[in-house]
């Protein structure tokens, strides 16, 4: 990363803020003689870190990326983020999961195929966002600085993008600038990152959620399909609980009737059970569901330049994202039944 940040023919800072460092990382980091670094000795956080960074600089525009992002061999990569940002306050870069060898990146990759589709639409509807994908984006330092920069908080980035949103700053997707994207192939890892991120989207909307609501309102039609896309699997439980069994247990009724006189057939009575219907109807409203969700990524996957796989596809809908969201709904009940304040790792 920082060797194709070096090599950008544009004005530009570098700055690298690292906690409690090795010293053969240190070492390292003296080839880069255009780059800052800002060591601390104690652990102080990301948000801190990132804050710190910011003060140590005077661009106008500042992008910041996490370590586990890959910079395209471009060398007008930062160019075109400061043409993107001519027209924006707040930009979100595409990303795409990069070394697809693992399961849990197979399937990370259409989870942030999820956060690309989501933010594109809020960019082309709403032209405003109330989240970002903090492992690289852009803003403004005259809107970093209106709203107060990074607050000491677990999802660092979806806050200040949402205090953005709330203040009406304008938000932009980028199409066109893309990273890469390298995530954890170990379960261990995996399990310890989401659970933070659990907690962080549980304090965060805790903390939002009235404003948030208020703009929602306004304009369903475009949050709405996000959540969609952020989390898919949720409609079969929605559909599952809202659509009676009724009709499917009248269906299976008058059919079995029909065998019995037609083909003189006695049907076990279970047949014709409400726990039959049930089943049958939450087994077709999983199918169903999944039909318009597979065709409505692919769609989106041919606009984005995102590659769909039907069998992948599969498992991250009835697998990986249920997964998730169990993730995500324990992170609600520890936050909000055990009033939970910090994740674990997680540092002010």
């Amino acid at each position: 990363m920082l060797d194709r940040l070096s090599n950008q023919d544009v004005d530009k800072q570098i700055v690298v803020t690292v906690d409690e460092p090795e010293e053969s990382f240190l070492e390292e980091m003296k080839q880069f003689r255009d780059v800052r670094v800002i060591v601390n000795r104690e652990r102080i956080g990301k948000a801190n870190a990132l804050n710190d960074s910011v003060k140590s600089s005077t661009g106008k525009v500042l992008l910041f990326l996490d370590a586990d992002i890959q910079l395209p061999d471009d060398p007008d990569f930062l160019k075109k983020v400061v043409m993107e940002m001519q027209h924006t306050d707040v930009l979100d870069i595409k990303k795409k999961v990069t070394g697809k060898n693992s399961f849990l990146s197979k399937m990370a990759y259409y989870e942030y195929f999820t956060f690309n589709v989501s933010a594109w639409l809020a960019s082309k509807y709403l032209k405003k966002c109330p989240a970002v994908n903090g492992a690289a984006f852009a803003i403004k330092r005259e809107t970093f600085d209106s709203i107060g920069g990074f607050r000491k908080v677990v999802a660092e980035d979806i806050d200040i993008a949402t205090r953005a949103f709330l203040q009406n700053h304008s938000f932009a997707y980028s199409k066109n600038v893309e990273v890469g994207n390298v995530v954890y192939s170990s379960w261990r890892s995996w399990f310890t990152q989401r659970k933070r991120w659990g907690i962080g989207q549980a304090l965060w909307l805790k903390d939002w959620y009235k404003d948030l609501a208020k703009k929602c309102l306004k304009k369903p039609q475009v949050f709405l399909p996000g959540l969609f896309f952020l989390y898919p699997s949720i409609a079969v439980f929605f559909l599952s609980a809202l659509v009676p069994s009724m009709w499917m247990y009248d269906s299976i009724l008058v059919f079995s009737l029909f065998l019995s006189v037609k083909l003189n057939l006695a049907l076990p009575i279970f047949l014709v059970s409400l726990f039959t219907a049930d089943l049958l109807k939450t087994l077709l409203i999983m199918l169903g569901s999944f039909v318009i969700t597979a065709t409505t990524f692919y769609v989106f996957s041919r606009k984005l330049d995102f590659e769909i796989k039907l069998h992948e596809l599969f498992v991250y809908y009835f697998f990986y994202s249920v997964l998730w969201v169990a993730i995500i709904i324990l992170g609600y009940i520890q936050v909000l039944a055990f009033r939970r304040k910090e994740a674990p790792n997680w540092r002010t």
